[in-house]
Order: structure tokens, then C-alpha cells, then sequence
């Protein structure tokens, strides 16, 4: 688990210097770099009983198709903490954390709002199953901007996964963050 918090840092010192080195570029630059943080939040009823999820972070490339498209690429670092409870009357709490890795499509309405859509095509525990790939998501979001750098986004996580396969129980979440823009 060291290991794997030291490469994430690393990422992170990696894309911040890159994009000081941009930073005098153009406003209209093809690649932008940033990073995000926020809460997320269990959208369905199941059989675990969530506490408050510890924030996510990550870190993002964007990468500009044309005018009004853009498609992201994300690392995201989550933590979830999580009580499964059984019908014997026992429970397991179970703490997490997650490496996910999203790729998403964004229309620009404006250089302020913008929508977008988009799957998980990596989720994995880095705590019980190193193995790969665990979960299929796809997302729905808008992202406002406040500045040129700071913007707030709102996404819907819907889970793909067999429903019998997962104690009935689809893993939808509702996710708000904060990111800022290098």
C-alpha cells in the first residue's frame, strides 16, 4: 500500500511540473492537467450500511478534440469505509481503498459548463484483491467553472454489474467535487 500512495504521489509531482511548464502557453491549449477531490455517496439501498466516505482524490488530463469536445482521463485514489450486515443478526466492516480509472467524453456548452459521459475501465481494491479489474461503471456529470482554474462537478456512478452476482445490490453513487485546473 506504500508503495502505491508513493507512485500516486509521484503522478501528481509529475503532472503539477508539466503543467508549470505550460502555464505561460495560450488559453486555448490542446492538454490541460488538474486535480480533483470530493465526497462520495451511496444511491441505492443494499445490505451495507455506509458511513461517510472519506474523500476521493485525483488527478486528470484533458485532452481537446475540437471546439465543443474533450475527452478526460482520470486516476482517482477513493477510500470507503463500510458495515455488511448479515441476516444471523453479525456484521463485517470492511475498509477499502480503491484505484479507479475513468475515461470520460465532455461537451462544452461554454467554456464555464460542461456535461459529460463515460465508463470505468479499471476498478481495483488495493487492499483485499490486488487482481484487476472489479467493477464496470459509467458515469453521467456537469462540471461548472468558477475561475479559468477552479470548478465545482456533480457525477451519477451507475453500476453495470450482474445484479445476482452482487447480493442484489447495484453500486450507484452520487459523487461532489471540487478540482482545479493547472
Amino acid at each position: 500500500m506504500r508503495k502505491t500512495i508513493l507512485i500516486f504521489k509521484c503522478i501528481i509531482g509529475i503532472l503539477s511540473l508539466q503543467a508549470q511548464t505550460e502555464g505561460e502557453q495560450q488559453k486555448d491549449k490542446k492538454i490541460t492537467f488538474g486535480l480533483r477531490t470530493g465526497y462520495e455517496f451511496q444511491a441505492n439501498s443494499s445490505n451495507l450500511n455506509y458511513s461517510l466516505n472519506l474523500p476521493y482524490v485525483s488527478v486528470f488530463s484533458n485532452f481537446r478534440l475540437s471546439d465543443n469536445w474533450s475527452l478526460q482521463l482520470e486516476l482517482n485514489l477513493r477510500s470507503e469505509k463500510r458495515e455488511r450486515h448479515f441476516n444471523n443478526g453479525s456484521k463485517e466492516s470492511i475498509d477499502e481503498l480503491y484505484l479507479t480509472v475513468p475515461v470520460l467524453l465532455k461537451y462544452h456548452f461554454s467554456e464555464n459548463f460542461k456535461v459529460y459521459a463515460g465508463t470505468q475501465v479499471l476498478s481495483a481494491s488495493l487492499v483485499n484483491d490486488i487482481s484487476g479489474l472489479k467493477k464496470w461503471n459509467g458515469f453521467l456529470g456537469i462540471e461548472y467553472h468558477i475561475t479559468e482554474h477552479l470548478f465545482l462537478d456533480a457525477r451519477f456512478r451507475h453500476g453495470f454489474e450482474d445484479i445476482k452476482l452482487n447480493n442484489n445490490f447495484r453500486d450507484n453513487r452520487i459523487s461532489l467535487g471540487i478540482g482545479y485546473k493547472l
